[in-house]
């Protein structure tokens, strides 16, 4: 089972990332599937957000810095330990026909931290918007980053699914802890206020 897996996950990786190359792909998706092109992006996209929402897009962003720094320990740290899957990259991993077009990896392949990243993102932003349009933004923009981490030939097809799944859940749990969290502090605070003290009646 497992082989037949592997073996249908390096035919998937292989169109991905030979069959359907070309000039086009080879000079856009190298560049956007490293995370310091999108340093300056982000941070205008965060200030511009920050300008229209205030306080709403602060939490926000701040909801943003916790999703990611749950997912990304969560994959690296924990899952990627447990799982020994090699890289497509990796020079031990003789793929006829791979294009590793960012250069040969050594660490660990399963699952794709981009992909974990992106999708817990797209799944919190889609939990507190509930608006189609953001959530199909959101969701599209991690499928295209997790494709050109096939494209580069830096993960298989299931790395990228994986990560997405369980970039899913992080994104849910955190969306779901803010709302246990906001929910119990409304209360807390309800309860903290003084009791005024009730005026007697004046019957005439």
């Amino acid at each position: 089972m497992i082989h037949a897996l592997q073996h249908i996950d390096t035919l998937v990786f292989l169109f991905l990332n030979h069959t359907i190359a070309n000039p086009v792909f080879d000079a856009i998706f190298p560049v956007l599937t490293n995370g310091a092109f999108w340093v300056v992006p982000g941070i205008a996209a965060a200030l511009v957000f920050l300008y229209f929402q205030r306080k709403k897009g602060a939490l926000v962003l701040l909801l943003m810095v916790v999703t990611v720094s749950v997912s990304d320990p969560v994959c690296n740290r924990i899952i990627k330990p447990l799982v020994p899957r090699m890289r497509p990259c990796n020079e031990r991993v003789h793929l006829d026909g791979g294009r590793f077009l960012i250069g040969r990896k050594d660490s660990r392949s399963f699952p794709s931290s981009h992909a974990m990243n992106m999708f817990a993102q797209a799944m919190l932003l889609t939990l507190l918007y509930r608006r189609k349009w953001i959530g199909f933004t959101a969701f599209l923009f991690a499928a295209f980053i997790g494709f050109s981490r096939i494209y580069v030939g830096v993960h298989y097809p299931f790395d990228v699914l994986a990560g997405a799944g369980f970039g899913m859940i992080v994104g849910g749990l955190v969306y779901f802890a803010y709302r246990f969290i906001r929910r119990n502090y409304r209360r807390s605070s309800v309860t903290s206020l003084p009791i005024l003290p009730e005026h007697p009646r004046h019957h005439g």
